[in-house]
């Protein structure tokens, strides 16, 4: 990686958007979940699964605002801008540090996309790409990145692909660059799931798959403040597990989530003590109970705290104090709190849930809204992030 030429800096901007028609995105969103369960390729069906990383806060780009005033894409500026367009994706890094990802449809059944990037009351814009963005978060940073459709060198993607930031130093744009598999990763790295597991260099744009022994699907890539990295690994067999490491790839610990169960989704707290899971349905079962279950010793001992109805809950994430949230969309829809009693009634528009540290946030569902609340989803806030 050392011997990659860096990419020189370019500087643009953005403006406002409008949100999808309902019936579209909720068909879009039911393909982004449904296709990021089975590990499908296709970028943009997968950019909501490609959860923020819950890493640790890191100050990775300096302190400063970026300058005030800068160049305006106006192919990305009409992208948003557009009745039919829509917001898919979203990860905040702080309260003011933001990147949303912007989507329209377009003719054959194809869509573009181009993401709006805020930091501390500046914004810009990542370009349109086919391929579709992931909002990701990187410590104190957010990033905008456009993968490749496949992870092989040859894919002519490749040259579409892209990661944008907005620094203190202003807008940031570098081609992503492919690399051989690996089986460990740099402390630099962010993780991020595809099915299977991607490491990104933000720093030099590399990007390359990671091998993990005995693991054919990873999801939900977090990092805790001690730097483990934590995810759900399954097998093709149909067992899920907890995975973790402690050096960057070398080993993984694993505890099985429940036998039988491929996948799952997990909620991992900043200081990684408390965890949140709901195991996967069981192969062929389409409807059964799921056990929501609590560990706040770093998954040596387990609490189930509730059960709900399999295709309904979901979106686990876990705080610092030994608690968390849960959304359960069944007829009597339900915000569960792990460790902390009685459920909350949620915003009817309330999508999944991701954390950072005791923010909580979401897409709206079938909307284009961001959600937001800082008292672990007693209150919430609205507001458009274009």
């Amino acid at each position: 990686m050392s011997e990659l030429k860096e990419l020189s800096w370019e500087i643009q901007q953005t403006v406002e958007p409008v949100p999808f028609e309902a019936l579209e995105r909720r068909g879009v969103r039911r393909r982004h979940r449904r296709q990021a369960l089975t590990g499908a390729g296709v970028v943009l069906a997968v950019t909501v699964a490609v959860l923020a990383a819950v890493l640790p806060f890191r100050n990775v780009t300096g302190t400063e605002r970026p300058p005030a005033s800068m160049p305006v894409d106006q192919t990305a500026e009409k992208l948003i801008a557009d009745k039919k367009s829509g917001a898919v994706d979203i990860a905040f890094a702080t309260p003011t540090r933001w990147v949303s990802v912007w989507s329209s449809p377009q003719p054959g059944y194809t869509y573009a996309s181009a993401a709006v990037l805020f930091r501390d009351g500046v914004r810009t814009t990542a370009p349109v790409r086919k391929n579709g963005y992931a909002a990701v978060r990187d410590g104190s940073d957010v990033l905008a990145v456009s993968m490749p459709t496949s992870m092989k060198g040859t894919d002519p993607t490749w040259a579409q692909a892209v990661m944008v930031r907005l620094t203190d130093q202003g807008r940031v744009q570098k081609k992503l660059r492919w690399a051989a598999p690996t089986t460990e990763f740099t402390d630099r790295a962010i993780l991020l799931s595809y099915g299977t597991l991607r490491a990104l260099d933000p720093d030099t744009g590399v990007l390359r798959e990671v091998k993990i022994p005995g693991v054919d699907n990873a999801l939900e890539p977090q990092r805790d403040s001690t730097g483990r990295w934590w995810l759900v690994g399954a097998k093709n067999s149909g067992v899920g597990s907890i995975y973790w490491t402690d050096d960057l790839g070398k080993t993984w610990g694993h505890s099985v989530i429940s036998p039988g169960r491929g996948n799952g989704s997990l909620g991992v707290s900043p200081n990684g003590r408390t965890l949140v899971v709901i195991p996967a349905s069981k192969p062929g079962v389409r409807s059964e109970q799921l056990p929501l279950r609590l560990s706040t010793d770093r998954g040596e001992h387990w609490t189930t705290v509730a059960t709900r109805n399999a295709p309904y809950l979901q979106s686990p994430v876990a705080f610092d104090n030994g608690t968390g949230l849960a959304l359960y969309q069944g007829k009597h829809r339900e915000l569960l709190r792990p460790g902390a009693g009685t459920p909350f009634t949620p915003p009817a528009d309330l999508g999944a849930l991701t954390a950072t540290g005791d923010f909580v946030y979401t897409i709206q569902y079938l909307g284009s809204q961001a959600i937001t609340s800082t008292d672990h989803g007693k209150t919430w806030k609205y507001f458009t992030p274009r």
